[in-house]
């Protein structure tokens, strides 16, 4: 039984130091190969901007509430929300007998203004009587006119219906209803925004506005239009209108929106992104698989990038990850 344990007690210390060796020379190999893993961009030219962002909303340029003058029945609705339609458009139609009416009197007075001309040519009747017939003639077609205008609704712009207020075979009243159908434009849209004390100087009338919403990854483009001179009473912040180019229509209205306002531009700059960037004055580069410190002179700067004035050239790698702690020949190894 002694021998057995003794044998045992052996093989023990036999693993036990194969594993302590295999630790030691992994710690070796370690110690040996280590370097620290980072991740890299490339010093880019390009142009970059300051900002300021704010959040706004959307308005179309062009909003009309279609609203007949007459009362009348419904007679027929030729478009219906999101229809999209030109100027001058038929969108509805509503009872015409006032139209008849209208009409028959009209040509009836037309019918006998050509006459009277004909008298008049030829001395037969006096001016007066002949003014009486021209007024009333003018009277009935103005009136016809107008009948006709407010019987088939046509549109007053080009644009897409956003709201029809009530449905055919219904009455429309021109004293209680507020709209028949509503339409806008939005090929030209604006953003407003509410601008604090703090930031209204930086803000000027044609700066360059970079627009985003939630349902496009595009990025649209604009210009500060307006800037108002005096702030809300209630809230002490200032309105800016902002005027945007919305050919596409993805922009919709009263859409929430994320902006820029671009304060200050670079051109034809170095760029590195701002992770790239230690203590405000160095990034590091690689040369031979080993970090090398180079100071810099900052320029301008937004939320993910900064402009490199003096220090690196175009095409220069910089450590944008694993950079904190880093030493001046210390190895590294880029990460894929």
């Amino acid at each position: 039984m002694l021998k057995k344990l003794i044998i045992l007690a052996a093989l023990l210390a036999i693993v036990l130091a194969g594993c302590q060796k295999k630790t030691e020379q992994e710690e070796v190999k370690e110690e040996f190969t280590g370097a620290r893993e980072v991740k890299i961009a490339t010093a880019r030219l390009g142009d970059i901007s300051s900002y300021i962002e704010f959040s706004g909303n959307i308005e179309a340029e062009k909003t009309v509430n279609i609203s007949p003058s007459m009362s009348g029945k419904i007679d027929k609705l030729i478009v219906d929300v999101g229809s999209i339609v030109k100027k001058g458009d038929l969108l509805a139609k509503l009872d015409d007998t006032q139209l008849k009416q209208a009409q028959t009197q009209y040509l009836n007075m037309e019918k006998n203004y050509k006459r009277m001309q004909e008298l008049k040519r030829t001395g037969a009747i006096d001016g007066a009587t002949f003014d009486e017939v021209e007024t009333g003639y003018k009277v009935a077609k103005s009136s016809y006119e107008f009948t006709l205008e407010n019987t088939e609704i046509k549109a007053p712009i080009n644009g897409v219906i956003t709201v029809t207020y009530k449905k055919e075979g219904e009455n429309y009243d021109a004293m209680m209803d507020p709209m028949l159908l509503r339409m806008m434009n939005l090929d030209k849209v604006k953003a407003r925004i509410q601008v604090s004390d703090a930031d209204i100087n930086e803000i000027k009338k044609g700066q360059k506005v970079i627009l985003s919403v939630n349902n496009s990854d595009e990025e649209f483009t604009g210009k500060v239009s307006f800037v108002s001179p005096e702030a809300d009473v209630m809230s002490g912040t200032f309105n800016v209108e902002i005027a945007v180019t919305n050919k596409s229509n993805i922009l919709k209205h009263n859409q929430f929106a994320r902006i820029k306002v671009l304060t200050e531009t670079s051109e034809n700059t170095i760029i590195v992104p701002q992770q790239a960037i230690l203590n405000a004055d160095h990034v590091f580069t690689i040369e031979n698989d080993k970090a090398v410190k180079k100071y810099v002179t900052l320029g301008l700067e937004n939320e993910y990038e900064i402009e490199i004035t003096e220090g690196l050239q175009e095409g220069e790698t910089v450590i944008t990850q694993g950079n904190i702690g880093l030493s001046e020949g210390d190895k590294v190894k880029i990460s894929r």
